[in-house]
Order: C-alpha cells, then structure tokens, then sequence
C-alpha cells in the first residue's frame, strides 16, 4: 500500500461522481426546456389555426424564414409560412368583398 495518493484516489472518486451529479441535472434542465419549447408551439400553432391574434398570421408568415437560421429548417417550414401567406391573402380579399 502507497503512502501517497491514497487521499488523491478518494478526491478523484468524488469529483466523477460530482461531475455525474451536474451531467444528470443538465439532462432534466435540457429536457425540462425542450417540453416548454414543445408545449409553446403547440400553443402557438392552435393561436395560428383558430386566427386568436389578429396579425399573427401575416408576422409568421412574414417572419419566420428570416428568424430561422439553418437551410434544414427554412425547408421544413416552407409549406407552412406559403399557406399562412395563401390564407391572409384570401382573407384580405373576402373582407373586401
């Protein structure tokens, strides 16, 4: 048995086990986030489907694309924000009629 680094092997142990401690924590706090993200979505898109906010529509639609970031997502949104635009154009137009 080593008279040194006995205590070093005790303070290593308890350092990886900190450092789980934070990573699990990390994991709820992300998962915690991405359901906030989830639920407000889901909040905002019903808003979009019963028209709820005057002008949220036509601010998607006009915002959106430019708001995102990577190509992947600007792809993916592209039908949506194209039938947001369809459906404030044929808005305008029965409301003028």
């Amino acid at each position: 048995m080593s008279l040194l680094g006995g205590n070093d092997l005790k303070e290593q142990q308890k350092i990886n086990e900190l450092e789980l401690k934070i990573n699990r924590e990390k994991q709820k706090l992300d998962k915690k986030l991405t359901r906030q993200k989830i639920i407000l979505g889901a909040f905002l898109v019903d808003a979009l489907d019963n028209d709820a906010v005057g002008g949220l529509k036509e601010y998607t639609a006009n915002h959106l694309l430019s708001f995102l970031t990577r190509q992947g997502d600007k792809d993916l949104m592209l039908d949506l924000v194209e039938n947001l635009r369809t459906v404030a154009v044929e808005k305008y137009h029965s409301s003028n009629n």
